[in-house]
Order: C-alpha cells, then structure tokens, then sequence
C-alpha cells in the first residue's frame, strides 16, 4: 500500500478526525439560534470559492467545517422552508455506519441486513395502514423514484391482469388532482403517456379534489375509449398541504377496479397520531402508498417507503433476465433488486428503523401532533393580524399565507421574500395558488416555537414597512 493510501485507510486519523467533527456538529446543534439559518451568497460567489478551495489541499475536519458553517441549516428554529426533515439527531448517527459499510441492496449477500430491515419496516407500516396480509413494499431513493415505481406498477398490473389487447397500453390514462406533485406529470411523461391523457381534477375551495368532477372525467375518458389504470390522492398536497378524502376516493376506485395510489409522500405519517390519523381515514383502500422517511419521519435524506396491498404485483414491474444475479425470477424479497430501479442501493432504512427501534411509534405521533397544532396556532395569528391573509385553513404543518397591505400584493409578496432570506434570519418559500403569490412555510422543526412564530411575523412586517 503506498502512503497516502495507508493515510487515506489509517484508522487513527479516522477516530480522531470523527470525534473532533461529532462535537462541531453537537455545539452547532447547540448554538443554532446564534448564526444565521441561510449565510447566502449567490450562485457565481459559490462558484469562485469552491473552485479556488478545490485546488487547495486540506483536512477533512477544516473542510466540514467550512460546509457547515455556509450551508443553509436546518436544525434552526427559523428554518421553515422545504418539505424536508431536521434529522433527529440518533438518525445522524445512522448515516456514519451506513456509509462505512457501503453495502448494496441488490442482491441477498450484499443486502442483508438492509433489505430484511426495509421488509420488517415495510410490513409494520402496512399493517399500521390497514393494508392487508398480503400486503409489503420496499425503499427507494426518494417520493419521485417511488411515485414513478408505484405507478410503473400499476400500469403492469394492468397490462398484466386487467387488459385485453396490447394497444391499450396506448390508451393508458392517470387522473390526479390539480394540486397533485410535479412528480406525478414527471412520471407519465417518463412513462410516455401524453398530456391529455394525465386527467387532472381542479380543485374545491378547501384545495381537495372534486370527487364529482373526478366522476365525471373517469366517465368522459371512457366514453373516449381510454384506460383509467390508476387514479392518484394527494395526502396531503404539496402547496397548501391539504389532505384529499381518501376514503371516497378509494371506495370510487375499487367500486371501479381502479388502481389507487395515495401520495402520502409528506403527510402518510398522520397515521401514527391518534389526533390527526382521521386525515388519512381511507388510505386502507389504496394499492399502493409511497412514504417519504425524509419528511415527516425525521430522518436524513433520502429514503421513501412504497407500499403495496398485494406486494407481488411490485415484482411484475421489473421482470427482466438477470442470471448472474438471481437465480430465479420468483417473488423473493430478500433481493432488492428485483422490485426497484435501483441495484447499489443505500441501506438508508437503517436511519428510521433506529427512531423505531429507541423510541417506538411514538416519536412520530408526538411529532405530527407538535407541528399541526404549532400550524394552526400560526394560522391563527395570521388571521389576527389584519396586514395578512391565509390561503387556506391549514389540515398538516403547511401554510400559505401573505401580506396584503400594499397595492400589488403578487409583487410586493415575492419582493417581502426575497428580502426577508437575504437578512439570513429566516428561510421561508412562496408558491403560487390560482395566480396569485403566497408566502409558504412548513414547520418541521421541534425547537420551533410560537415565539419564533411570532418573530417571523414581526420581521414580515418590519420589512414590508421599509419597501413601501
């Protein structure tokens, strides 16, 4: 071994390399209320001094060291951005071995214990779900991978099983709400179904899909001579975070024999709240689910359970030869392979299976229950506070809101935004409902507070005061 492998393997530097960027980690945990959540910079001063930092040698604890203190952070209690998890810390921990060990998924002897995890885990949500004993799933590398795989299956299961002729594969049509995730339309165009054949239903003024008018749609493709293979529930959407009825919807589509897939991407995880599982109320009809670990289950990016109520159909979506792999083509769990796009999968199910295993199902129902109560404590404020407007009234941890004491509330809105991340006290998004420009957070935060709540209010205002 030459030497500066010897010193890229030295174990040595490693224990003590670790230990040194473990205690950086837990003081900025520690000291989060006392930086900045987004130290920004634009994306050509990004460029400069990465490129001149790649061409000087260096430690690893001083270059961690550097990306932690100029990246966006989100154990802040000011962080109220994205749709993606503030990792508990145990599971942070998880990812170290999970990168030390590097095993693959693919197949059984690579995969053991990873892909026996991702069955245990699998069934235990399935069962929590309702979905039967025939019932599993598997982990992908994130919502849209399971989205597309979920969907991928469904249109086998159709071709497989419910089709008569092969044409129709080009008659194949999905119906979704209008709020659905870009990920669905993402999908059918991987998928190659054309536009007009992605059916998507507007919206009520609660933001849940029209049940009548997706009905009436199902019932005009038909009478057009397309397939409706599967039809898709958000739980909840992505922009207001508003939960679809779930349970008309799945009583529609297996009065129909239709596939029903449910996004609960963000919000599945109501499931383990006694207090909001009534949001999910119905999901025990879907045939598939996919479940975002890196949202609500926090837990590093990026992992997402995809659940079957019969998990063998999973296995018609990728049927391919592959001797040097597998031995045979049956239903065998134990080869992850066989059911994903991905082969060198990352044992990422070993970041919520150690939550499950310290803390039980528990963690999670407190924490649903901690940020939707903190929502609409913050959507009441909102509503207090004349200056400002909600878009809806919040079902999960996602709120629309904006200021609307201005004369062009879209552009002063954006404007607010823009102004408010570049002070790097707060981090939050906006999006765009019926054309108009709201200002968006999602909690997921436990250290947030009402009191960081009501400071980011103040801030709004402070700011809007100084643009006009």
């Amino acid at each position: 071994m030459t030497d500066i492998l010897a010193k890229a393997f030295n174990s040595a530097d490693f224990e003590e390399t670790g230990l040194s960027l473990i205690r950086f980690l837990s003081n900025t945990f520690e000291q989060a209320d006392n930086r900045v959540v987004l130290p920004y910079k634009t994306p050509e001063e990004q460029y400069e001094y990465w490129k001149e930092d790649f061409g000087q040698p260096g430690s690893p604890i001083h270059l961690f060291k550097d990306v932690v203190e100029k990246s966006i952070l989100y154990h802040h209690p000011h962080y109220m951005g994205h749709q993606t998890a503030v990792p508990a810390l145990p599971a942070v921990l998880s990812s170290l071995v999970i990168d030390f060990l590097s095993n693959g998924m693919g197949v059984y002897e690579v995969g053991m214990i990873g892909n026996t995890m991702e069955r245990v885990v699998c069934e235990h949500l399935c069962q929590k779900f309702g979905l039967g004993e025939q019932s599993g799933g598997f982990v992908t590398s994130g919502g849209t991978l399971g989205t597309l795989t979920a969907i991928l299956t469904a249109k086998a299961h159709y071709m497989y099983h419910q089709s008569t002729e092969a044409a129709d594969k080009d008659k194949l049509c999905i119906i979704t709400s209008e709020q659905s995730h870009y990920c669905v339309q993402r999908a059918a165009v991987t998928m190659g179904i054309s536009e007009d054949r992605l059916i998507k239903i507007p919206v009520d003024n609660t933001w849940r899909i029209r049940i009548d008018l997706l009905k009436d749609a199902y019932q005009k493709a038909l009478n057009q001579g397309k397939k409706v293979f599967c039809i898709i529930a958000c739980a909840p959407s992505t922009s207001t975070g508003t939960y679809d009825n779930l349970e008309e919807i799945g009583a529609f589509c297996q009065a129909e024999n239709i596939w029903f897939h449910v996004d609960g991407a963000h919000g599945a995880s109501a499931i383990f709240s006694e207090k909001y599982q009534h949001l999910v109320k119905g999901i025990e009809y879907a045939d598939s689910i996919v479940m975002d670990f890196h949202k609500m289950m926090l837990t590093p990016g990026i992992s997402t359970a995809v659940l079957f109520k019969n998990r063998s159909y999973a296995f018609d979506t990728f049927r391919q030869e592959a001797e040097y792999l597998w031995e045979k083509q049956d239903f065998e769990w134990q080869h992850g392979g066989k059911s994903t796009f991905e082969c060198t999968k990352s044992m990422t199910i070993l970041k919520v299976y150690t939550l499950f295993k310290q803390f039980g199902d528990k963690i999670f129902g407190d924490f649903v229950d901690y940020q939707y109560d903190l929502t609409k404590e913050f959507a009441r404020l909102i509503e207090e506070n004349p200056q400002f407007e909600t878009a809806h009234q919040p079902d999960s941890n996602i709120l629309c809101f904006r200021y609307i004491n201005c004369e062009n509330p879209n552009e002063f809105n954006a404007q607010l935004r823009q102004k408010l991340i570049l002070t790097g006290e707060f981090y939050i998004v906006q999006t765009t409902l019926n054309g108009n420009v709201y200002l968006r957070v999602t909690l997921l935060n436990p250290r947030t507070t009402l009191i960081h709540i009501q400071n980011l209010i103040k801030s709004i205002s402070q700011i809007a005061e100084l643009l006009q």
